[in-house]
């Protein structure tokens, strides 16, 4: 049989003013036709659905697969050109048998606020009604009837931080293989909660998702369903946005009735979605007063580049310098810092002004003066438990000691999912006295198993927890109002290590 697979991908935060483009799609990651099947190798969703034809003894049809760093809305022709191509692809040797598709669940375009739908849209009307099509979705897909309507199972995935996409990849060929040996389609079926959460609450090893997930997989050892809870993205100002339940199973009255189970657990969950987080000057006082060995680690969630940050906020590292710290290790985007930089040497000493210029919402730029210590291309390989085999490029990097602490600057902001961001510089998390990761919870990936304390900072920026500073609409789901639960009152508290 012929399996075709592919996907796009892309997490869109509707508050960041600038575009997403062709051109970040192809500068993240983008492999077609054959450059496809390299990706057998890595722990990716792409990985999962490869193996899996392996294992069953298809013949793969690599289509494309592109994924752009999440930011602002996708431009609606560089989002119409990527899927033309992935159609294109899909069907080029003609019809196949099945499709296993990766998608993110939460892209909007600069025309289409359920662009994901609008991509199984299309496929459905290129291929027909006979395909079978089993999707992948991230944890933080919204998702929409387009999505239900125009697959037989969307499989999102079960862990946050997200080191199960292989896992599921390789899920979904399952599902497709007892689709195709049986002959029996299968329907997809969401149900909406009508809550939001932001990602600070969404960690998968500690209640209140650590019960559901559970909750999840004892309903699926004894039924012919498969679940998946996805909590949303909070930081796409879209219709579909929100936590969902998806279901499907060959009988729709049985995913029907599962759906609105789980969901019903779910909503009876809500208040335990809380989150405190300590403000900027607070939070490292209690950084600097730490005793315990190995690093504290400042949340900077608020710019969290894997929600569409820039990576360039300062807040805290301004107020790390303001209060005489030393021993922080923190990476911040700036090209024409790391170009100044570059220019000048190693072992120069520099006077910057870093971070702070991408908009007014992550603090304003702050003069440091230090010495260069490295110079790299930034590229390095993904060794940990995320999206393990993957490369990232950061770009041209340069590591500056700066009144004892540590300034990682990059041309690229570069999600902290893997240990290798610091280790490939040089720089040995577990011998920092703090570390700023701008993430919510993936970054537990990358340096849970170094910390000694973990802060939860109530820094500015276009990712905080504090959904209410978003101006969310009161009700977006009809008759049912979204129940909104952001940063709690009261002087915050830290979480454990790991």
């Amino acid at each position: 049989m012929r399996i075709a697979v592919g996907g796009i991908f892309h997490e869109t935060n509707t508050f960041v003013a600038d575009p997403t483009t062709l051109a970040d799609f192809r500068a993240y990651q983008f492999a077609a036709g054959p450059d496809l099947l390299g990706w057998r190798s890595t722990r990716s969703e792409i990985g999962g659905f490869l193996t899996g034809c392996a294992a069953q003894g298809w013949e793969p049809v690599p289509s494309l697969f592109a994924a752009a760093l999440p930011a602002g809305l996708v431009d609606h022709a560089a989002f119409d050109s990527l899927t033309s191509q992935l159609i294109d692809g899909l069907t080029s040797a003609g019809r196949p048998d099945g499709v296993l598709l990766c998608l993110h669940g939460a892209m909007a375009t600069t025309q289409s606020p359920d662009a994901d739908g609008e991509v199984l849209t299309r496929l459905a009307a290129a291929l027909g009604p006979d395909v079978p099509v089993v999707v992948t979705l991230d944890f933080h897909a919204n998702t929409g009837d387009a999505m239900t309507g125009n697959a037989d199972a969307l499989l999102g995935y079960d862990t946050y931080p997200h080191v199960d996409m292989y896992d599921r990849g390789l899920e979904a060929s399952g599902v497709l293989a007892e689709i195709l040996r049986t002959g029996q389609r299968r329907r997809a079926v969401h149900r909406k909660v009508g809550l939001i959460t932001p990602p600070q609450v969404q960690y998968t090893d500690l209640p209140p998702m650590q019960a559901i997930m559970k909750r999840i997989h004892d309903i699926e050892s004894a039924e012919d369903v498969t679940i998946t809870v996805t909590p949303g993205f909070p930081y796409a100002d879209v219709d579909c946005m929100g936590l969902s339940v998806v279901t499907s199973s060959p009988d729709p009255a049985c995913a029907a009735q599962v759906a609105a189970t789980v969901a019903d657990d779910v909503l009876a969950r809500a208040e335990d979605f809380s989150y405190e987080a300590y403000p900027v000057a607070e939070a490292v006082r209690l950084a600097l007063a730490a005793d315990e060995p190995g690093p504290v680690v400042l949340v900077d969630s608020a710019d969290n580049v894997g929600g569409g940050g820039p990576g360039d906020g300062t807040a805290i590292l301004a107020e790390w310098l303001a209060q005489k710290g030393t021993g922080l290790a923190v990476v911040i985007a700036d090209p024409a810092a790391v170009a100044k930089a570059v220019e000048a040497g190693i072992g120069a000493q520099v006077r910057l002004e870093i971070g702070g210029h991408t908009d007014n919402r992550h603090g304003s730029p702050i003069p440091v003066t230090g010495t260069l210590r490295l110079i790299s291309d930034g590229t390095y390989v993904h060794r940990g438990s995320y999206a393990t085999g993957i490369t990232t490029r950061m770009g041209r990097s340069v590591v500056l000691e700066s009144s004892g602490n540590t300034i990682l600057l990059t041309e690229r902001r570069v999600m902290p999912f893997d240990a290798q961001q610091l280790l490939s510089v040089g720089v040995s998390p577990r011998h920092c006295r703090a570390l700023v990761v701008k993430s919510a919870i993936a970054w537990r990936a990358a340096y849970g198993e170094y910390a000694s304390r973990v802060i939860e900072v109530d820094a500015p920026g276009v990712c905080t927890a504090n959904l209410r500073r978003l101006d969310l609409p009161e009700a977006r789901y009809g008759l049912i109002r979204p129940q909104v639960i952001g940063q709690a009152g009261g002087a915050g508290r830290t979480g454990a290590a790991g």
